[in-house]
């Protein structure tokens, strides 16, 4: 069925107009680091240890809604194939609207974590972890990737 030309026009004005959407913005500010790792002697490193804690900063429209979903590895790789085991717990995760490390809502980075960013467009996510060498470990830089996913809600 055709529509008569002045429905179709009618139509087209009378559509509402779509604000300017900022576009959202993820940097990684700091790598999660476990400096100096003793053999057999586990290595913790805390969401909220500002010198070694892993850092990303978003931003976006004000007040926005975003999920986070972390990708994490379980081992990092060193020396000749070496791996070392890198375990995240229930509390691993830190979100800060104030974009602070001391001000932080813990999470579960393997679980997506739905919330919003503040009223400025703003926030930082912060990780941590434990390294777990082996009373054998290879000595050497070990490295490994997680990923993390921001799903944009403007």
């Amino acid at each position: 069925m055709r529509l008569p030309p002045f429905l179709l026009v009618t139509a087209l004005l009378a559509a509402p107009q779509l604000a300017a959407q900022k576009p959202i913005s993820v940097a990684g500010i700091r790598s999660l680091t476990f400096g100096a790792v003793l053999p057999g002697v586990p290595r913790v490193i805390s969401r909220t240890d500002a010198a070694n804690a892993g850092q990303f900063d978003i931003s976006g429209a004000k007040n926005a809604g975003i999920q986070l979903t972390f990708t994490l590895p379980s081992v990092m790789t060193g020396p000749a194939g070496a791996t070392m085991p890198i375990t995240f717990s229930g509390s691993d995760a830190g979100y800060s609207p104030p974009s602070t490390i001391t001000s932080q809502v813990a999470f579960d980075p393997s679980q997506p974590f739905p919330t919003s960013l503040d009223k400025n467009g703003r926030a930082s996510v912060f990780i941590g972890a434990t390294a777990h060498p082996a009373p054998a470990q290879r000595a050497g830089s070990y490295t490994g990737t997680l990923t993390l996913t921001v799903v944009y809600f403007p």
